[in-house]
């Protein structure tokens, strides 16, 4: 048998979401995939047509059209919206385990707080008198963290996309939210038969 063709899609929240987690997501499948006893191919994530903070309706026909050609479906929505992740699985019964939530607490920059060098890489000319907090889910506003931490650049989606490329997993992983997800995406790919 011949190795098998991962296929992913994501819908976020926004367009900053989209370009921290698309580069993110790749890694972390990337990392997963060394450790597939058959192995797969995977070429990256495809962003949806329509952010999840549309009309629930045309997220669940977006969804739909998503879950005909690809394997698993990624839905990131901040913590205070998680319902809505489980509202769209329920629409799904035969499929819901091909919907993956991927949430932060609090906001997905908070995610973007958790390593220092990538931040003092993203903007290396900052003054590095700032801390990264220990506990980045603990954050109240991670956005105005990451904004003084960034030296108040406005360029979101180049340090977005340098983050998403450049956070260390290992960094990530030490963040509750960011194992819950990477959890629930190595159960779909096992059930899948990817893992």
């Amino acid at each position: 048998m011949g190795r098998r063709y991962l296929s992913l899609a994501l819908l976020t929240e926004g367009a900053s979401d989209q370009w921290f987690l698309v580069p993110l997501i790749d890694r972390q499948i990337t990392e997963l995939a060394h450790g597939a006893p058959v192995g797969f191919d995977y070429s990256g994530v495809v962003p949806g047509e329509c952010f999840t903070v549309a009309h629930r309706d045309l997220v669940v026909r977006e969804v739909a059209d998503l879950l005909s050609y690809f394997d698993l479906v990624m839905i990131h929505h901040d913590h205070n919206e998680r319902s809505k992740v489980d509202a769209i699985r329920e629409r799904f019964p035969g499929d819901a385990h091909r919907i993956v939530a991927l949430v932060p607490v609090r906001e997905t920059e908070a995610w973007m707080l958790a390593d220092p060098a990538a931040l003092k890489e993203a903007a290396p000319a900052r003054d590095a008198a700032w801390e990264v907090p220990h506990d980045v889910e603990k954050v109240a506003d991670p956005k105005v963290v990451l904004k003084v931490a960034l030296g108040g650049r406005r360029d979101a989606e180049r340090d977005f996309g340098r983050l998403g490329q450049t956070v260390a997993l290992d960094a990530l992983r030490k963040v509750p939210a960011y194992r819950v997800w990477t959890d629930e995406l190595r159960r779909a790919m096992e059930r899948l038969r990817f893992l």
